[in-house]
C-alpha cells in the first residue's frame, strides 16, 4: 500500500493552521483517561489523517478541537492554536467560522423538517452576515459546488428525499458556507457504498484544492489515508503512536500497532481479491 495523492504543494509556515498540544480528555465519571497527550498539526492545503480502531480516541480529539466535547467527558490538558493564536479558552470553537466539521451520519446530522437549502442558508447567513436572498443564493451555490445537479431543485428538497451520498455532499456544502479555515471530517465515508465513498474523498481533496483550508480527515481506513492524505497520526488507546508523512508510514512504519493495522488492511485486501 502506498499513497497515490501528489504531496501538497503547500510550503508549511513556521506557525501552522491547527496545532494540537498535548491534549488530554477523561471519562468524568470514572476518571479513566481517553486521551493521553496528543499532538498533532494541520498546515493551510494540507490533508492530515488521523487513524485508529474504534475506541482510539479518533473522534474525541475531533470533539475537543471543535470545542463539542459530551457529557460525561472533560478536558484535562491541552492547548489549541489557530493560525497562532490560542483558542483553548473558547468554549465552542466552532462558532468560528474558521472551523467546520463533517459528520459520520449525514442524515442524523441534518434537521428532517427542514429543506437543505435553508439549512445551508442559515449557515451562510450566520457566518457570513448575509440577507436572506443572499443566503438562499449562497446555499444553491453550495450545492451546485459540491457537484450536485441543479442545485434550485436540491435546495427544495428535505433529506430523507436525497441518497446518503447527496445528504453528505449537502454537510459538505453547509461546512463550506462557514468558509472554513479547518476543516475536519469524521469518517465521512463511513456509512457509504465504496463508489460513492471514492466521490466523496475525491470532492474533499478538490476542495482542499480549491480554497486552501486544511483537513484532519479522522478514519479507520488506511486505504482512505493513501489516497487522500499527505501526513498521518496514528491513534493507539488514547496514545499518539506514530506521525510522519504518509509514505514514510505506510512503507516503514515504526510502530507496532502501526504495523498491524497495515497488515490488517493487506490481509483485508487479499481477501477481497480472492472472492
Amino acid at each position: 500500500m502506498s499513497a497515490t495523492r501528489p504531496a501538497a504543494e503547500t510550503t508549511r509556515r513556521d506557525v501552522p493552521l491547527l496545532a494540537i498540544e498535548g491534549l488530554g480528555v477523561v471519562a468524568e465519571a470514572t476518571g479513566a483517561p481517553i486521551l493521553t497527550d496528543v499532538s498533532l498539526e494541520v498546515a493551510p492545503g494540507e490533508i492530515v489523517g488521523l487513524v485508529g480502531e474504534s475506541g482510539s480516541g479518533k473522534s474525541m480529539t475531533s470533539f475537543a478541537t471543535m470545542g463539542i466535547l459530551p457529557r460525561g467527558v472533560r478536558q484535562t490538558a491541552g492547548r489549541f492554536t489557530v493560525d497562532g493564536e490560542d483558542v483553548t479558552d473558547v468554549r465552542d470553537r466552532s462558532v468560528s467560522s474558521r472551523f467546520a466539521m463533517i459528520f459520520q451520519n449525514p442524515r442524523d446530522s441534518l434537521n428532517p423538517l427542514m429543506r437543505v437549502g435553508d439549512q445551508i442558508a442559515r449557515i451562510a447567513a450566520l457566518h457570513q452576515g448575509m440577507s436572506r436572498a443572499q443566503a438562499r443564493a449562497e446555499a444553491v451555490s453550495m450545492l451546485e459546488r459540491v457537484h450536485i445537479p441543479d442545485g434550485e431543485r436540491a435546495a427544495r428538497a428535505y433529506p430523507h428525499q436525497l441518497s446518503g451520498g447527496m445528504c453528505q455532499r449537502v454537510m459538505i456544502a453547509m461546512a463550506l458556507a462557514c468558509r472554513p479555515r479547518l476543516l475536519i471530517a469524521d469518517e465521512p465515508t463511513t456509512a457509504l457504498d465504496v463508489t460513492v465513498q471514492a466521490r466523496i474523498l475525491d470532492l474533499v481533496v478538490e476542495l482542499t484544492e480549491e480554497t486552501g483550508c486544511g483537513v484532519l480527515l479522522v478514519t479507520h481506513d488506511l486505504g482512505v489515508v493513501a489516497e487522500t492524505c499527505d501526513r498521518l497520526n496514528v491513534l493507539y488507546r488514547g496514545d499518539l503512536v506514530e506521525s510522519g508523512p504518509v509514505d514514510r508510514v505506510l512503507a516503514a512504519p515504526r510502530h507496532e500497532y502501526t504495523r498491524y493495522l497495515l497488515e490488517s488492511a493487506n490481509e483485508l485486501e487479499d481477501t477481497d481479491g480472492a472472492a
